[in-house]
């Protein structure tokens, strides 16, 4: 499960920011799922397919940060991140240049997602193969190519 709906994900942050004892905290969700085609000398050689989920979160007291990074979600994972990253803040040097993060912003619905790719599968992904080497194939011609789609938030 690499794509969260809006829902999932701001609970999930909401979390991590109620287990946060720093003075800031900020965190970074971001996923994706995605696969690939790669043919030559009019053959298939490879396919695959591949997801992952990262949450990053920075922690700071004072002028010194540490950021820790996870791949894990349930509610003792989190609560392991946020303290990871605090412990690494508390150890880290001060930073002269320091500057505070920004409080919370709103951004736009982002209106770049196609649900042809998001929903690309195997089979379509043989498809588009197939529609090169078949006339390549044809024509006494070699061919050779790669293709590889995702889905992905942050």
């Amino acid at each position: 499960m690499a794509i969260l709906t809006k829902e999932e994900a701001r609970s999930i942050l909401e979390k991590v920011m109620k287990f946060s004892k720093a003075d800031h905290c900020s965190a970074s969700l971001n996923g994706y799922t995605g696969g690939n085609i790669r043919y030559a000398r009019n053959s298939v050689t490879t396919s695959g397919m591949e997801q992952n989920i990262s949450l990053a979160v920075t922690s700071t007291f004072g002028k010194k940060s540490g950021s820790a990074t996870i791949n894990e979600l349930d509610e003792t994972s989190l609560e392991k991140v946020v303290r990871r990253a605090e412990e690494l803040a508390r150890l880290a040097p001060e930073n002269p240049e320091f500057m505070p993060p920004l409080g919370p912003q709103k951004y736009q619905e982002s209106k770049m997602h196609f649900d042809s790719t998001a929903k690309m599968r195997p089979e379509d992904r043989t498809k588009v193969a197939e529609d090169s080497l078949v006339p390549t194939e044809r024509a006494g011609l070699v061919a050779a190519g790669f293709m590889e789609d995702y889905d992905s938030f942050d």
